[in-house]
């Protein structure tokens, strides 16, 4: 497909989706998961460590709902956190 056709085809997704797009959806940056206990929880204190199923390298996931969106890396801008994207993922197959 040439760039020309691919542009042409995100300009009809766009339009199809034309009364959807300032709809505004929360989205979550899911650094990783655990499971703790209720003991664990209530032992916490200011600067306990936390440890999640994820090591630094693989990222995050953008989830909208229960669904992954695409995956990104945490960057710092200033003084403030972002996410930036690498993968947008696809839709799943039904």
């Amino acid at each position: 497909m040439t760039t020309e056709q691919l542009q042409a085809a995100n300009r009809a997704d766009l339009e199809a989706w034309r009364d959807f797009l300032d709809l505004q959806v929360p989205l979550i940056m899911e650094l990783g998961r655990t499971r703790m206990t209720v003991r664990a929880l209530l032992e916490l204190e200011p600067g306990s460590i936390i440890q999640l199923s994820r090591s630094t390298g693989e990222g995050v996931d953008v989830l909208a709902g229960d669904r992954c969106l695409a995956r990104g890396e945490i960057l710092m801008i200033e003084d403030r956190t972002g996410v930036r994207i690498n993968e947008i993922i696809g839709p799943e197959p039904r």
